[in-house]
């Protein structure tokens, strides 16, 4: 599952903080994301784009580090219920090769077009007090790309951080050990990062999420491969290679 929702009706109502441009009526959200089919991990997802996009607006330009640092705490809030939800309700991926199916599998491309898809953008900028400026200067055809496809992509890394994680928590439970929570997070950013795998140590969300931000932007260019998983194999070979003891609940002395 990926990004979904319908495109809204057109009206000659205006819309957008005094933007002077006629654009459809929307609807007060984002179109549904799916990661989890979860409202509140569909609100988390949001509050990542518009942590990214406030620091943007604020700073006027959008370095990693800036946006990263930005992020770090909305970033940690996704991964959280993502790895929480993964433990109660995800099915299992019990091995690598149905983990590096799933992880595979090609996500739908977010399918607003044209004057709604820019009205969505719109909404979503004005809404929110910080971003104000940035929608302003933003030219409207690049808003009318950039929010959807920044949502579908950090909809698609929360749902592979799910994936990941609901594969190290079925290898944890069929070895009899119930994992920390806590500790499957740290494990699954790390490997979705491509970073060396290590649940003590706490993982920067923030570098994370830049990089699902770094693959929106690509994915608006032609001849990409979109939202896709990078190296699906080779997450799947990561995941499926660490020692499930490692995740075990640490007792304390």
């Amino acid at each position: 599952m990926g990004y979904t929702g319908a495109v809204a009706p057109r009206t000659d109502k205006a819309s957008g903080a005094g933007s002077g441009r006629r654009l459809p009526d929307v609807p007060d959200t984002l179109p549904a994301t799916t990661a989890g089919a979860d409202p509140a991990t569909a609100e988390e997802i949001s509050g990542v784009v518009r942590t990214a996009l406030d620091a943007a607006g604020r700073a006027g330009t959008a370095s990693a580090n800036g946006v990263g640092d930005a992020v770090e705490r909305a970033a940690r809030a996704l991964a959280r219920r993502v790895v929480t939800g993964a433990a109660t309700r995800r099915q299992a991926l019990s091995d690598r090769s149905s983990l590096a199916r799933a992880l595979s599998e090609k996500p739908p491309t977010p399918a607003l077009a044209g004057a709604a898809a820019a009205a969505v953008g719109l909404r979503f900028l004005t809404r929110y007090k910080g971003l104000r400026v940035l929608a302003k200067r933003t030219p409207m055809w690049l808003l009318a790309t950039a929010v959807p496809t920044l949502v579908a992509s950090v909809t698609r890394g929360a749902d592979e951080l799910g994936m990941v994680s609901a594969h190290l928590i079925h290898r944890a439970r069929a070895e009899g050990i119930e994992p920390d929570l806590e500790r499957v997070r740290r494990a699954a950013v790390q490997i979705v990062s491509h970073r060396v795998v290590d649940p003590d140590t706490e993982p920067s969300h923030g570098a994370l999420a830049v990089q699902w931000l770094r693959r929106a932007v690509r994915a608006v260019l032609p001849f990409t491969s979109g939202i896709a998983t990078a190296d699906p194999e080779g997450l799947a070979a990561a995941a499926s290679e660490l020692d499930p003891r490692t995740l075990a609940v640490r007792l304390t002395s």
